[in-house]
């Protein structure tokens, strides 16, 4: 089975690193890159077959010939364009594979008509095998074809089936949420530099400190039991926390995923606007 990765960013190049750390997947892999020089990293680093739509404009059309699952990984304003370009040499029932935020699966299909979408949103740390994917197929993906990539992604993280309606919270929640941990993380580092510790020590600390609190949680999910077993009555765990409170974090997190995903919401409504012109 080929597998095609159009679009090999960020996003896409987590997840196709994710996939090739749990395993040899069951085919040859192709993917494209904008720049002949990402191409080639791009190969040298996991070994699949690169190519860069700078070298050959045609090397999406190339990567997705046979393909039975494509992943799409360009940025969202682009999706409905790229493929709709490939849409002719597209092997029969092949399956998309979207990762873009804020197009739907209708949006999708008027670019692919013929073909069954499943709409993804992984997180970068998908790349380490500890991302959480949600999925969410349309009516026309086969139980087997989602089987078979559920199958595939899991080796990457948690896999997540959500109906379509639920993607933009999770979103939100996981897609965006990393970035909250890093700026939380971005913060401590700056505060403990602030206050005389050495950058690399701050730096190396916060990040130990993260990933022993992601362990925790791992193993016991109930981040609210794990909060109350290090906070003393009157410590210092406890004055910091006291601190979070009056300043009113809990509102603040509320309000910062309300934003994320009406975001996403708005973003699919720009799109079906878009394809409508």
């Amino acid at each position: 089975m080929t597998i095609a990765f159009i679009g090999t960013g960020n996003m896409g190049g987590a997840l196709l690193r994710g996939i090739l750390a749990g395993g040899q997947p069951p085919g040859e892999v192709i993917a494209t890159t904008r720049s002949a020089a990402s191409a080639e990293a791009l190969e040298a680093e996991t070994g699949v077959r690169a190519l860069a739509l700078e070298a050959d404009p045609d090397a999406n059309r190339t990567a997705v010939a046979g393909a039975k699952l494509v992943f799409a990984g360009v940025k969202p304003w682009l999706l409905s364009e790229t493929l709709a370009g490939v849409a002719d040499v597209l092997a029969p029932g092949a399956v998309i594979v979207s990762m873009a935020a804020g197009v739907d699966s209708g949006t999708i299909r008027r670019a692919v008509p013929d073909h069954p979408v499943v709409r993804i949103m992984p997180n970068t740390p998908s790349a380490v095998g500890h991302g959480v994917i949600s999925l969410a197929p349309d009516a026309d993906a086969s139980a087997e074809s989602v089987a078979a990539l559920t199958v595939l992604l899991e080796p990457v993280g948690l896999v997540v089936p959500v109906e379509e309606a639920q993607l933009p919270l999770l979103t939100a929640i996981s897609g965006s949420g990393v970035a909250y941990f890093f700026l939380l993380a971005e913060h401590l580092v700056t505060a403990a530099v602030e206050r005389g510790l050495d950058p690399e020590v701050a730096a190396r600390t916060v990040a130990a400190t993260a990933e022993g609190a992601g362990r925790l949680l791992a193993d016991t999910p109930d981040p609210a039991a794990l909060r109350r077993a290090v906070t003393s009555k009157g410590g210092t765990t406890a004055a910091a926390l006291d601190s979070f409170a009056a300043e009113g974090l809990s509102g603040l997190v509320a309000r910062a995923v309300q934003a994320a995903e009406d975001r996403s919401l708005e973003m699919e409504e720009e799109n079906r606007a878009a394809v409508g012109r």
